[in-house]
């Protein structure tokens, strides 16, 4: 039989067999820890320089600068991660509060950058709204649900359309001087049924027994009524209805 060809080797095949040790430049292999060309035609140079001690003593002080550099950094890149999300999401809390849509955002970011610290930092709207608001979102409502805990709350239901003609029923609850949107709710059928139901769950999320609420508003509709009348009243005997002959909200 005809003896094997030997593989044939080339300056980048040989480099592929030291992966992060060389790199390649004008067909020269280059040590990327020793800043030094390799002989790469014979196998055995590349190893010996590989177990040389100044090979070895390069990587050693390369990998612990690394790992110093790395210890110095992350305690304050954490601290500027929490200051940068802080920012963020008081300034969404701002938007909200005033009113402001969050895609008024990307046409202040130049201003934000310039007067305001860690302002380069702040993204833009589709980013406050996937990422940050979720977060937001849920503080506020454990902050609502901690207000209105087994408190004799009144309650407001509407239902209405949006912009793209889906029914949302929003829930709003009353306490003392407190009025808030607590729920809203997309439904495919709206009905007596359905309106009990999500005045159920809502009123279980926010730990409130069936017999502490008082008044159930809502507009004249018939469904409102029979809601009252065959859900709402049997389950809670302190309920009063007071429909009104106009949309609500």
């Amino acid at each position: 039989m005809p003896p094997k060809k030997s593989k044939s080797i080339s300056v980048h095949t040989r480099c592929n067999e030291y992966k992060d040790i060389f790199h390649v430049d004008d067909n020269i292999l280059f040590c990327n820890y020793c800043n030094i060309a390799i002989d790469w035609k014979h196998k055995s140079v590349v190893e010996n320089h590989c177990k040389s001690q100044k090979h070895i003593s390069n990587v050693r002080n390369q990998e612990e600068g690394q790992n110093r550099t790395q210890q110095l950094t992350f305690s304050s890149t954490q601290a500027f991660s929490e200051t940068k999300k802080l920012l963020i999401e008081d300034l969404i809390e701002a938007f909200a509060a005033a009113d402001i849509p969050l895609e008024k955002v990307n046409s202040l970011l130049p201003f934000f950058k310039k007067h305001i610290k860690n302002g380069g930092s702040i993204p833009q709207a589709p980013t406050l709204r996937q990422v940050y608001l979720p977060n937001v979102f849920n503080k506020q409502y454990q902050l609502l649900k901690s207000f209105f805990d087994s408190k004799p709350v009144a309650i407001i239901m509407d239902e209405t359309t949006d912009d793209c003609s889906r029914s949302v029923v929003n829930t709003i609850f009353c306490y003392r001087n407190k009025i808030k949107l607590v729920s809203v709710d997309f439904l495919e059928r709206v009905n007596n049924t359905t309106i009990g139901q999500v005045l159920m769950t809502t009123l279980t999320h926010f730990n409130i027994p069936f017999n502490l609420p008082r008044l159930f508003l809502s507009d004249s509709a018939a469904y409102m009524k029979k809601c009252y009348r065959e859900i709402l009243s049997p389950l809670m005997p302190n309920l009063i209805h007071a429909p009104c002959s106009y949309g609500l909200i």
